[in-house]
């Protein structure tokens, strides 16, 4: 019947697995869980109780494998049909967690839930991705279902096996950036249907606005260093990809680049407060992009 499959890195995820099993037994379905470490310093004592709990499993890996290598991994490893992916710093919010994906099998290869956020304000150091999630990624089941495919969330989701070795993950992602734009639009491609579903987990792992800034810069990069990013299908799913492709049109990428390296610390700053300002941060990506082609034009004008 089911698959639980969780990436972990040092993180203790020991409390999450126990209530998934606990839902699964009131559930009455064949069912296993397996978490697998990539090779993390903290938490190994504490998640080793996992493989004491029934149907439980937890494997270590001394090898940093990254996440998209270890849910192939893990998905080749599943003795279930129906495969469910979910991120290791996730928090349950009720006890119909996994009788809803259960009720929702067979509607769609592919469904995915949702991440919701605490409505307590962060420390300031948080503000930044306790923000965008809260208005960027917390969208309505009808406004996802429009175009399915689309940022397709790879946190909380349920694949059946069939669809799944159709579609593995791309293991040449192993720094962040819009693995599941890609992976969305490989299910399209490939015509499998996706559905979201009203079954939300808390998103309590928040990175500090620090650590999400650089981590968002990375995935900008990926438009210039990575071909596929600059497909027109990627382009159109991928808002500042879209807006950059418009500045350069205008020939008015140069000026941004310029705007960005004379504002950008100021931009930094404001960022990483207490009120930051997401308009501000789409800007702060796309001129970093701008300055970016730029320095690679000039450093390599073959590239």
């Amino acid at each position: 019947m089911l698959s639980i499959l969780i990436p972990e890195h040092n993180c203790n995820c020991s409390k999450l697995v126990g209530d998934l099993a606990g839902q699964c037994v009131n559930e009455s379905i064949p069912y296993e869980i397996l978490v697998m470490d990539d090779a993390s310093s903290m938490f190994l004592e504490e998640n080793s109780v996992i493989s004491e709990l029934p149907g439980c499993q937890f494997i270590e890996s001394k090898q940093n494998l990254h996440s998209a290598r270890i849910r192939n991994r893990l998905g080749q490893m599943a003795s279930y049909s129906n495969l469910l992916f979910l991120d290791c710093d996730l928090e349950i919010l009720d006890e119909a967690f996994i009788h809803r994906y259960v009720e929702a099998m067979g509607k769609a290869p592919v469904l995915v839930g949702a991440l919701v956020y605490q409505t307590q304000k962060p420390p300031v150091s948080q503000m930044l991705r306790w923000k965008y999630g809260r208005k960027r990624e917390c969208l309505s089941v009808d406004v996802r279902n429009k175009n399915p495919w689309k940022s397709l969330f790879s946190s909380n989701f349920l694949m059946e096996k069939a669809a799944f070795d159709q579609v593995p993950f791309d293991e040449s992602f192993d720094e962040y950036g819009h693995e599941d734009t890609l992976f969305g639009l490989t299910l399209k491609k490939k015509g499998i249907p996706v559905l979201y579903i009203d079954n939300p987990l808390i998103h309590n792992g928040l990175e500090s606005s620090e650590v999400f800034l650089s981590k968002s810069l990375i995935a900008v990069e990926k438009y210039e260093t990575i071909p596929a990013m600059r497909s027109k299908e990627v382009v159109e799913n991928v808002r500042i990809f879209s807006f950059y492709q418009k500045i350069k049109s205008l020939g008015l990428s140069d000026l941004l680049a310029f705007k960005f390296r004379f504002l950008e610390k100021c931009m930094h700053k404001q960022l990483c407060g207490p009120c930051p300002s997401l308009l501000l941060f789409d800007f702060y990506r796309l001129g970093y992009l701008c300055n970016f082609v730029r320095k690679r034009k000039r450093s390599c004008p073959e590239a």
